[in-house]
């Protein structure tokens, strides 16, 4: 399957992976740009993305194809 350059993984910068603190316990989390949220693995408490990118979602007439509704709702509200 071909994946559109916003999301495909070939194309991406070192600083799209990145780590954050679980607002709840302090563990560290490893986020890509494009998820949406995590689980962490000490808590198991849901952790947003805070740094969410769905890169060309706001705009392109495929988005849908590509990613969650929800996902969609929220960049371009």
């Amino acid at each position: 399957m071909i994946k559109c350059p916003g999301q495909d993984q070939r194309y991406w910068k070192p600083e799209d992976i990145f780590n954050v603190r679980c607002p709840h316990c302090g563990h560290e989390i490893e986020f890509w740009k494009d998820e949406p949220y995590h689980y962490c693995p000490e808590c198991d408490k849901r952790v947003r993305n805070p740094r969410l990118d769905t890169g060309c979602a706001q705009w392109c007439k495929y988005a849908e194809d590509c990613l969650p509704g929800e996902l969609i709702d929220k960049q371009t509200s």
